[in-house]
């Protein structure tokens, strides 16, 4: 069970008795106790929803972590700069099997690990655009412009 955190805001409410409390749960940080004795006793209730939550806030973290390498990694070696994106463009759009994070990595100067962040992160942003343009076109917003 986790432990809890004393918090400086009185305005949350206990789980179990709905008093003002100070004390949080330290593994979800959003359920709040007015002591120990009600974090014990809720545990058992608590505890799914607990680890959904945390395991939401890691993601969430982890997310943050990588989005800032990725942004490191694209100033420190320029990819940003419009020479560089434009190269990046072509060579994603030729490439019927994709390009190798060794290949990228020789191309741009960088270790392959930093290649293999940048590349995933580009990834994850056509995904994003993909599904994005895919349930436009699909409610009628994508594509040929407004009809008056």
């Amino acid at each position: 069970m986790s432990s809890t955190t004393t918090t400086s805001s009185v305005s949350n409410k206990c789980a179990v008795c709905n008093e003002p409390a100070e004390k949080r749960c330290q593994q979800c940080k959003s359920t709040f106790y007015c002591s120990r004795d009600h974090q014990v006793s809720h545990w058992k209730s608590h505890k799914a929803q607990c680890k959904a939550i945390a395991e939401d806030i890691a993601q969430a973290d982890s997310h943050t972590l990588h989005k800032k390498e990725f942004d490191r990694i694209r100033i420190k070696y320029g990819l940003d700069k419009p020479s560089n994106a434009e190269r990046i463009a072509n060579m994603l759009a030729d490439s019927t099997g994709g390009v190798s994070a060794p290949e990228f990595a020789k191309m741009f100067g960088m270790s392959t690990p930093e290649a293999v962040v940048f590349l995933e992160w580009i990834k994850v942003g056509v995904k994003f655009k993909e599904d994005t343009l895919d349930v436009a076109k699909k409610s009628g917003l994508g594509g040929g412009g407004m009809v008056g």
